[in-house]
């Protein structure tokens, strides 16, 4: 099983195609690598996507064996039991311009503890001792961060987006929503109501960790990659002829990875496969890439 760390992670293993057991991808930040994982998922037997929202594209892509498998909460950094108080509304999390604004734009009476470069323990520590952990998504993904906070005992207070949240868990019952600019209200409203907050935030823990934890997610991916036999016979049909090589290469292609070299010879590969199939796929991509573009234009705004 491959899970993406980053964008800058060259991991690329040779030889998947002729692995005798089944395979799996985990595609973490599909809301900024979507280019790349749509190609690398024909690799593997099963392929997960962190981000619903891209789910539905990939399939009309092609990329017929994805499924969504969203993020979870790593039950051993949270068994610490909560001990609310400490910190009225914490957020944990790198700070951009625009969530400084939005930060600024909540007022000095409502007290923040915002809290950087921290993870693991000392994540889960300080959103323990939180009354409310807020929530800022960069591209209207569902973060680790939604499922963190959730688990630490604190009422999550997230941006209200669409991404599947909804279907994991029930608004007003485990977590509530703010829209940016009635962040402060909310936030006032659950400090001075604290037997509701207590109770919403008691429940969305209770969900997080019997549903929602990382061994859930390990239980479905060996669940699903299991599940088919003729898996193999699947494989070699996604990557026949000139598929594998092409795919390979616009994976390489991303700039990040800075395998230019590379991404070259798996399309001169391609082409000496198959020209015509080559170029029929290429325009694919790019007609899609351009595409893409677009609707990026429209969630521009980065918190």
């Amino acid at each position: 099983m491959l899970v993406e760390s980053n964008a800058r992670a060259r991991f690329f293993p040779d030889g998947w195609m002729d692995v005798p057991v089944p395979t799996a991808f985990w595609a973490i930040d599909s809301h900024l690598n979507y280019r790349w994982h749509k190609e690398y998922a024909a690799h593997f037997d099963a392929t997960f996507f962190a981000q619903k929202d891209y789910i539905r594209a990939a399939h009309r892509y092609g990329a017929t064996n994805v499924r969504w498998l969203p993020l979870a909460a790593d039950a051993l950094y949270h068994q610490i039991e909560p001990k609310s108080g400490k910190y009225a509304v914490s957020f944990v999390g790198s700070v951009t311009r625009g969530r400084r604004a939005f930060f600024d734009s909540i007022g000095s009476d409502i007290p923040l503890n915002i809290v950087t470069g921290i993870y693991e323990e000392e994540m889960a520590k300080i959103l323990s001792e939180s009354k409310i952990g807020i929530n800022l998504s960069i591209r209207e993904d569902l973060n680790m961060r939604f499922f963190e906070v959730l688990a630490s005992g604190a009422l999550l207070v997230t941006q209200k987006i669409e991404a599947g949240m909804n279907e994991l868990f029930e608004e007003g019952t485990h977590f509530v929503t703010h829209r940016i600019k009635d962040a402060r209200g909310v936030l006032q409203y659950y400090l001075d109501n604290e037997a509701e907050r207590a109770h919403i935030a008691q429940n969305g823990r209770a969900l997080c960790l019997s549903r929602h934890t990382y061994k859930h997610r390990c239980e479905e991916i060996l669940r699903v990659a299991l599940a088919d036999p003729d898996f193999m016979k699947r494989r070699l049909d996604r990557l026949k002829g000139h598929k594998a090589d092409i795919t390979q290469s616009l994976v390489f292609s991303y700039p990040s990875f800075k395998m230019t070299e590379e991404a070259r010879q798996h399309r001169h590969n391609a082409i000496k496969k198959n020209r015509i199939g080559t170029y029929t796929y290429l325009l694919k991509y790019f007609i899609t890439y351009i595409e893409q573009s677009l609707q990026k234009m429209f969630k521009k705004t980065i918190w």
